[in-house]
């Protein structure tokens, strides 16, 4: 391996710690740690969330080292928006928590909320036309919490095609080598993953260690859930690009 590819290497890790920190990211990663009873868990979904995203990249990186190709633009305009629908949605359940929990310092999952509506929305329709309703139940456990990350994750991953995954691609398609080509790509998910990892450890120390204090832990993640909600705001309006470079 030359000089040439090893420094591509390092430039495609660099890139993936790069990326792993754009705003959506931190907005999803902060929101999936913050909004668990179990901290540990919240930890947990930022990794399946990490996944997703992780193999996105793969799929589209390979893509690019075997035609030469990356998505097309409009792929980009329609998946946009659904990333902010994502951000909106996990920053609409983790107000909703705070709401329903507002003498708690911990919070209900999101995801529990959001298939607990689910079943009582299926409930009534099927109570309606079939006659099987069972009435309001919001008690009602479907831990499918791993699940969500993970396509939360793919979503990001497809829908915010940023500069430092554009030059990864290029720079992963204009090798020349196959091996060398996946190995640019592979160079790039190592970085990204290290900086989901550390963004995650980062987010799951501070809710921990503010976890003891009722007022500070809430305040956080009522700031955490605007953030989150500004953020997919702006990406479902298609204006990220307003949003300033972080490096």
């Amino acid at each position: 391996m030359d000089n040439a590819i090893f420094g591509l290497i390092l430039l495609s890790v660099f890139l993936g710690l790069r990326h792993g920190i754009d705003w959506d990211h931190i907005a999803a990663i902060t929101d999936l740690v913050g909004g668990e009873k179990d901290q540990k868990k919240g930890f947990i979904l930022a990794f399946w969330y990490a996944m997703g995203h992780e193999v996105v990249i793969i799929v589209l990186g390979g893509m690019a080292v075997l035609f030469g190709s990356t998505l097309p633009s409009w792929v980009d305009n329609v998946m946009e928006p659904v990333v902010g629908v994502t951000l909106i949605i996990l920053a609409s359940f983790l107000l909703l928590s705070l709401y329903k929990n507002s003498q708690e310092i911990i919070m209900v999952s999101r995801w529990r909320i959001l298939f607990t509506g689910f079943y009582n929305l299926f409930a009534l329709l099927t109570g309606r036309y079939f006659g099987k309703y069972r009435g309001f139940d919001s008690s009602i456990n479907i831990n499918v919490s791993r699940t969500g990350s993970f396509a939360i994750g793919i979503a990001h991953g497809i829908g915010a095609e940023t500069p430092t995954q554009l030059m990864l691609f290029t720079a992963a398609s204009s090798v020349g080598h196959l091996d060398h080509g996946i190995i640019v790509v592979l160079a790039f998910v190592v970085g990204l993953l290290i900086s989901h990892t550390l963004l995650a450890l980062a987010c799951y120390f501070g809710f921990t260690r503010i976890l003891k204090n009722k007022k500070a832990f809430r305040s956080f993640a009522f700031a955490t859930a605007i953030y989150s909600l500004g953020m997919g705001i702006l990406y479902v309006f298609g204006e990220s690009s307003f949003l300033p470079a972080i490096f």
